[in-house]
């Protein structure tokens, strides 16, 4: 290579170097969008070209939520974002929010306002859940549904208006209100609300009860469904009337409820849910539905039952169904019954520990899942079929003594007829073996 060549590329390579190093200076100095940012408060997560609140310092008092950052709109609170944030009192979330996340605001217990905006259709599950002083909520004229445990143990709310627009409430969204007891439905088509009650258009599904419902309790027989968490915390009922229209008792449906002292079921229910009547201290006895074929977990958890009665059909018994029921010291389970959860029976809550429950017996039959419970768990039983064979037996043998008798009587009647004292004895001992085997063959049978 000649010295001019020499010469052409190194200043080639001068200016092409100093080109790049012009272009990357001059993009380091534009401004532009952070895919994370915090100002102090809140952290925010660019999101297909809009920023998302992620999380918030939980000690920061908080009374706006801002609708631009970088020139970038604001337009979601994220799942979990204010968790726990105490310092919210009052907030207006600005019209750029079009979701609220899971869980969004779940503890923040100095919350007594929120407006939410007509951008959002939407609450998403526990997104309020336990904001204890919220009292005024504003739903927008767009939203379609709220959703599980959205509003879950919000103990101070005493009312809720529903917009036009909302067609579905979800499971347990207000579980364990203590103060909820009334709903505006003047302009929500979709929903009934009627003598504290709040119904589907049809009135065939139940949704919330107010907390004033107080004394006996009679469910219309239009009514198919019980909704999880309807008449949790309604702490005044006392005597509670199911129809046979209804087939199936939600989740926590009758939680908390612990005034309550009697339910009186008609045949006709299929499904008791997990905790549809746990915490009802003082419910004194409970006999289940013929028609009832499963037990769900901690349905009677922690009530006051000294007496529960559990019909030959009923196939599964959940987990923990009557744990805690100190009361109850006996119960007798039905062939029928295949799955047994664990603690379902004969357990109690000793501090934060589950140990057994003194004084506890069941009634099992042989070859049966409670048999198996029984023994798997040490707890104190009696084999049903072994009984009522023994009844049977006893049964025949005074039958057979009976017949005895009476053939004496025939034998001593026409012995004076002439009967020999021979064919007496030999009548006596074919009765006697008789009797004999038939006493060997039931306790055959039960061994």
């Amino acid at each position: 290579m000649n010295l001019k060549k020499l010469l052409v590329t190194a200043v080639s390579a001068v200016m092409s170097f100093s080109f790049v190093t012009a272009v990357s200076s001059y993009a380091d100095n534009l401004e532009g969008p952070e895919d994370t940012l915090t100002d102090g408060t809140l952290t925010y997560e660019l999101v297909n070209g809009s920023y998302t609140i992620t999380g918030c310092e939980t000690n920061s008092i908080i009374e706006t939520i801002p609708s631009m950052r970088n020139g970038y709109a604001v337009t979601a609170i994220g799942d979990g974002a204010f968790i726990g944030c105490k310092g919210i009192s009052e907030l207006e979330l600005p019209n750029t929010i079009r979701s609220i996340g899971m869980n969004s605001f779940v503890g923040c217990t100095s919350l007594k306002k929120i407006v939410i905006p007509d951008t959002v259709t939407e609450i998403s599950t526990c997104a309020f859940m336990r904001c204890t002083s919220l009292t005024d909520v504003e739903l927008p004229d767009t939203l379609t549904a709220i959703g599980n445990y959205a509003f879950a143990q919000c103990t101070s709310l005493e009312s809720l208006k529903l917009p036009e627009s909302l067609t579905t409430i979800n499971p347990e969204a207000f579980t364990d209100c203590y103060s909820l007891s009334s709903f505006d439905v003047s302009e929500c088509p979709s929903f009934v609300f009627d003598d504290g009650i709040l119904y589907n258009k049809a009135k065939s599904e139940i949704y919330r009860g107010s907390v004033e419902l107080e004394g006996d309790l009679y469910i219309d027989n239009t009514i198919a469904i019980i909704k999880s968490g309807a008449f949790s915390a309604c702490q005044k009922i006392e005597n509670l009337f199911i129809p046979s229209s209804v087939s199936t008792i939600g989740a926590d449906a009758f939680a908390n409820c612990k005034s309550l002292k009697k339910v009186d079921f008609e045949q006709g229910l299929t499904i008791l849910e997990a905790g549809a009547f746990m915490y009802c201290s003082s419910l004194e006895s409970v006999s289940v539905p013929t028609t009832v074929t499963e037990i769900g977990e901690e349905a009677f958890a922690y009530s006051g039952i000294s007496k529960a009665i559990i019909p030959e059909g009923v196939t599964s018994i959940g987990a923990n169904a009557f744990l805690g029921c100190e009361n109850l010291t006996k119960i007798n389970v039905p062939k029928s019954v295949t799955s047994i959860g664990e603690n379902a029976f004969g357990y109690k809550l000793d501090g934060q520990e589950i140990t057994n429950q003194d004084n506890f017996s069941m009634s099992v039959y042989s070859d049966s899942s409670a048999l198996k419970y029984a023994k798997e768990n040490k707890i104190d039983y009696d084999v049903a079929d072994r009984s009522l064979k023994k009844t049977a037996f006893i049964i025949i043998a005074v039958g057979l003594i009976l017949a005895v008798a009476v053939f004496a009587v025939v034998l001593m009647s026409r012995g004076k007829k002439g009967a020999s004292a021979g064919a007496k004895k030999a009548q006596k001992i074919e009765e006697e073996k008789k009797a004999e085997e038939s006493y060997e063959k039931i306790v055959g049978d039960d061994k």
